[in-house]
């Protein structure tokens, strides 16, 4: 403005400016400069990405190769590639029961669920065993008497049916 002697007067106000720097946002006008505002928020929200600011581009965000999650749960060691999240190796959910079915749930990862196949509870003395609720349940006892009054008739754990000779 013009002062009362018509000289000029330069009085300080707080316009928007800018400071030169793209990595500041919201620079104002302050005591007769500009100042910078707050640092710009350059996140992408992508983790596979690094985000960074150059003072004359602004904000940049350059891929990486960050560990990440893809999502799927059926997945272990998924790697950031070309900014992308890319899935890792399968993963091997065998409990190793033969009395569960498994399987690999995207949500929840590895599932177990009992099944009702004929197994072995590793005992040679029963027969017809089978999975109940994800455990080998022992069938009936083998008949191991061989008709024989001349032996005495047993069963072994390991070996099974054992017919020893006898003094009758």
């Amino acid at each position: 403005t013009c002062g009362s002697k018509g000289a000029c007067v330069h009085l300080p106000n707080t316009a928007t400016c800018s400071d030169g720097d793209a990595c500041t946002v919201g620079d104002v006008c302050g005591d007769g400069a500009c100042k910078a505002g707050v640092e710009a928020l350059c996140s992408d929200d992508n983790p596979c990405t690094s985000d960074d600011c150059d003072t004359l581009a602004g904000c940049t965000h350059s891929a990486n190769t960050a560990a990440c999650s893809d999502g799927d749960a059926c997945t272990a060691g998924d790697v950031c590639k070309g900014g992308d999240c890319q899935p890792g190796t399968a993963l091997a959910c065998s409990d190793g029961n033969p009395c569960t079915d498994d399987s690999c749930d995207k949500l929840n990862g590895c599932v177990s669920l009992p099944n009702a196949v004929s197994c072995s509870d590793g005992n040679a003395c029963t027969t017809g065993d089978a999975c109940a609720g994800a455990a080998c349940t022992a069938g009936p006892q083998v008949n191991c008497d061989d008709g024989n009054a001349c032996t005495d008739d047993s069963c072994d754990k390991l070996k099974g049916c054992v017919h020893l000779a006898n003094a009758v």
